[in-house]
């Protein structure tokens, strides 16, 4: 038997032992023995590399056995719950035992008894190391029971003395039929692609010779189909600054719709909109204050999937065309604009603003420059709100030179 890095394989033995080969592995069924006229069996796999999970059924008869082999130890049982691991590279081995006890000898030395809560290692060529306590199982921490996404989380309090912490996703309590894993040197540990349904977790951590200690195991339930779309366009986790808003996300294959909700924010928020439509956007009309908007997949069937990250819009009044007035050798352009934002001001010689006299960004809606050399020149200014949306640039303005050394603006560029 051979797995790949997200594959798991289960064998239930005649008499209910059941052994789990974890991703990466490779092992070898040697022998699966009954006797005529006696109870019990003996079984013996070869473990060449990667890691096996037992729950061994207590062995009855003088002739039952369960036997693991590594190229470097053997664990022999007669009934318990134990993990085996042989490195393919280094060739060492690991035993430990969750339940019950097993007896692990090596190529030297006589075999070593290892009880309940204790695991041990050995070395190509060596003899059974003495046994060390197995950490202590983690305690979870603010784990969901319902989850929304693909991706699953496993935030957890850190283990003394652990290297690593793995976690597993499997469809049933016992663990046979794994559907994912992932380990990580800290919390938390992020589990990706996970299938809807019920599932369950557990998690436990790895001390430096790469034991692994107890399981803490919990139920959850994955509603994360269909997937919601991701924000897309300039909308796409910024605010919008004045005029019509454009909301646009990326489209669901499949998908016969979507749910689109925008909620004023408040205290409570209220929900302002709340439509179904089938285009993967919609463009809308919104007063001005803070709100949040969100989409959903709808289900070819009805109803809906769950809801994608909120984002955030702002929106505010468009930024004011500015005035100009001169005070001695200088001129004050100012304009209307919110609070909290940030201009950007452009005086240049030409309509295209590629011959710029002045480009400067400000904090107030306001800036005074020198009086430049007579002539005409071309005004605009922009406004970017804190979330870094920017407004379109106001109308072109043209300022020029009047009688009596006034200045003043048109309101378009001719």
């Amino acid at each position: 038997m051979r797995t790949g890095n997200a594959s798991f394989v289960t064998l239930r033995m005649p008499d209910e032992s059941r052994l789990t080969l974890q991703p990466d592995s490779e092992a070898r069924l040697e022998k699966i023995q009954g006797f005529a006229g006696l109870t019990g069996q003996t079984a013996q796999i070869h473990l060449e590399r990667g890691r096996i999970e037992n729950t061994v059924a207590v062995q009855r008869g003088p002739a039952a056995r369960y036997r693991i082999r590594t190229p470097s130890a053997s664990v022999s049982v007669r009934g318990t719950e134990f993990r085996v691991g042989s490195d393919g590279t280094d060739g060492r081995a690991r035993a430990e035992v969750t339940g019950g006890e097993v007896r692990v000898g090596a190529e030297t030395g006589p075999a070593t008894a290892v009880a309940m809560g204790f695991g041990v290692t050995a070395e190509p060529g060596g003899g059974v190391q003495p046994p060390q306590a197995l950490l202590p199982a983690p305690a979870l921490e603010g784990l969901a029971t319902v989850h929304e996404r693909t991706a699953v989380e496993i935030t957890l309090r850190p283990v003394d003395k652990a290297v690593a912490y793995r976690a597993q996703l499997a469809r049933d309590a016992a663990f046979t039929d794994v559907v994912t894993e992932a380990v990580s040197p800290a919390p938390p540990v992020r589990l990706e692609n996970v299938p809807d349904g019920r599932l369950w977790v557990r998690v436990r951590a790895i001390d430096a010779a790469g034991l692994e200690g107890f399981d803490t195991q919990r139920a959850l339930e994955v509603r994360a189909r269909p997937v919601p779309p991701d924000a897309a366009g300039p909308l796409a986790g910024a605010a919008f600054v004045g005029g019509p808003v454009h909301f646009e996300w990326t489209p669901v294959a499949d998908a016969p719709g979507y749910r689109f909700q925008v909620l004023r924010r408040a205290a409570p928020e209220v929900l302002l909109i709340d439509r179904e439509v089938v285009t993967p956007g919609i463009d809308l009309t919104l007063p001005r204050g803070e709100f949040r908007w969100r989409v959903a997949t709808l289900k070819p069937a009805g109803g809906q999937g769950p809801w994608g990250d909120a984002r955030a819009l702002a929106v505010t009044r468009p930024i004011g065309v500015p005035t100009v007035r001169r005070y001695n050798d200088r001129l004050r352009f100012e304009w209307s604009g919110d609070d909290g934002q940030i201009y950007d001001f452009q005086l240049a010689r030409d309509a295209g603003f590629g011959d710029l006299v002045v480009n400067q960004r400000l904090g107030e809606a306001a800036i005074t420059v020198p009086v430049p050399a007579g002539g005409r020149y071309f005004v605009r200014v922009r406004g970017t709100d804190a979330q870094g949306a920017a407004s379109p640039y106001t109308p072109v303005q043209v300022l020029y030179r009047l009688p009596l050394l006034m200045w003043t603006l048109s309101n378009a560029a001719p």
